[in-house]
């Protein structure tokens, strides 16, 4: 069968007495072809139903119990056949209709064992026990169909019941969420009217303080034109004292360019003055070395004195011996004078220097607005003057300490006097303002 089964079964019924099975019982003697036509044919006596069904479990094809429309008076499969009806003769059968068929077959078979009838009436015997047996197959099947109908059925209906508790739970939870709604929708309206209120009340307010600020904004205008007024006034004052300041800034400008040559003259004098100092250091120098020489021949000629006079020699030579050490004791005096002479002019020479630089510093200083870098300048040149060895150091920390308090001062007083200047102009503009004559 391709895509569905169909089934037949007979049901219980009055069995006619001329019917082919009744004469196979009582012994009729036809041929096996005829019987088989009529075992082929449906007894008049049985009811006959047929349903198509579609199959779940196709029966393999490899079973040859399950083929269709099996001719009873076929020889294929003798020994198989002979074996099933053997096994459904010893197997005792289930239902009304297999029984009676099983009570004629043996008794068919008895007579025939008896009478020792044809071979056509043993191949119509088991052709009639394989139906027998395809009608069991098929009433287990019918079972086990009906068996799957009822659970079916048991499903279906507990699917149902259970369709209606959901239902009325469904039905419950669709008036409690209908309740819900109508809840939300009261708070909804109520809400809504709240909002309404309160911004009608944000709307007055806002409108309100929209007007405070738009009379702020116009105060604030009539200020910030007023304030502009003076400005403009003030920017033309600070203009006329800015073309001054430049006037300014020009004068000073050539007073540190007069400072600068001043300065760079006072830097040849200095470095003048260094070159003589340093001759007159080496001169020093070298008349000490001369005085120490001196002193050492004069310590020689005492010592030859001594040994001269305690040899006893001529009074003559002794003379000729202290004239040289007087003459050498007055050289050596002459050349101490004038290393003191030299060292005094030194010192002169000296305190000369710091006060004239210390001198130019200050009016650099109080004279020109380049102050700092004049200051520089200095400190530079002091540090010059500090490598040289021929300074003293402490002369030179005196000009440094002179120096910063000289700056320290002007510092402070430029400070001072922008802070004046400052609180005058923030206070007392009008203070600072150029009257016209």
């Amino acid at each position: 069968m391709s895509d569905g089964e169909s089934y037949e079964c007979y049901g219980e019924g009055d069995v006619d007495p001329d019917s082919p099975v009744q004469r196979r019982l009582h012994g009729d003697g036809r041929d096996g072809a005829d019987g088989g036509r009529d075992a082929n044919r449906s007894p008049p006596g049985l009811r006959r139903s047929t349903w198509q069904r579609t199959s779940l479990r196709r029966p393999p094809t490899s079973n040859p119990d399950s083929l269709p429309n099996r001719r009873w008076g076929s020889f294929r499969h003798a020994g198989k056949r002979a074996a099933l009806g053997s096994n459904a003769l010893a197997r005792p059968p289930t239902f009304p209709c297999c029984s009676q068929l099983y009570r004629s077959s043996s008794f068919n078979s008895s007579g025939r064992s008896s009478t020792c009838d044809t071979a056509d009436d043993l191949y119509s015997d088991a052709s009639l026990e394989e139906d027998v047996l395809d009608l069991n197959h098929k009433v287990q099947m019918l079972q086990q169909q009906v068996g799957v109908l009822a659970d079916n059925q048991t499903s279906t209906d507990e699917r149902y019941t259970r369709a209606k508790q959901d239902n009325a739970a469904l039905q419950a939870r669709v008036l409690m969420l209908e309740e819900q709604l109508r809840e939300t929708e009261l708070r909804a309206e109520e809400r809504l009217q709240d909002e309404q209120k309160r911004h009608r009340e944000l709307m007055v307010r806002v409108e309100r303080e929209k007007q405070l600020e738009l009379e702020n904004c116009a105060i604030r205008l009539q200020t910030a034109e007023l304030e502009a007024t003076t400005l403009r006034e003030e920017g033309g004052r600070l203009r006329h004292q800015a073309d001054q300041l430049r006037a300014e800034k020009h004068r000073v400008q050539d007073a540190l360019v007069d400072a600068e040559s001043a300065l760079a003259a006072l830097r040849d004098e200095m470095a003048q003055q260094k070159d003589d100092f340093r001759q007159r250091e080496a001169e020093h120098q070298q008349r000490e070395q001369l005085v120490e020489e001196l002193s050492l021949e004069l310590e020689r000629q005492r010592e030859a004195e001594r040994a001269h006079r305690q040899s006893s020699r001529r009074p003559d030579q002794d003379s000729d011996n202290l004239a040289q050490v007087v003459a050498l004791s007055a050289q050596l005096e002459h050349v101490r004078e004038e290393a003191r002479s030299l060292r005094e002019a030194n010192e002169e020479l000296q305190a000369l220097v710091l006060t004239r630089g210390v001198e130019e510093g200050r009016s650099l200083l109080t004279g020109s607005m380049g102050s700092s870098s004049l200051a520089a300048e200095l400190e530079a040149m002091s540090q010059d003057e500090s490598m040289d060895k021929s300074l003293d150091q402490s002369s030179v920390a005196k000009i440094r300490q002179a120096l910063k308090e000289q700056q320290d001062m002007n510092t402070q007083l430029r400070q001072y006097i922008d802070g004046i200047l400052i609180n005058i102009i923030e206070n007392y503009p009008e203070l600072l303002e150029v009257r016209k004559p």
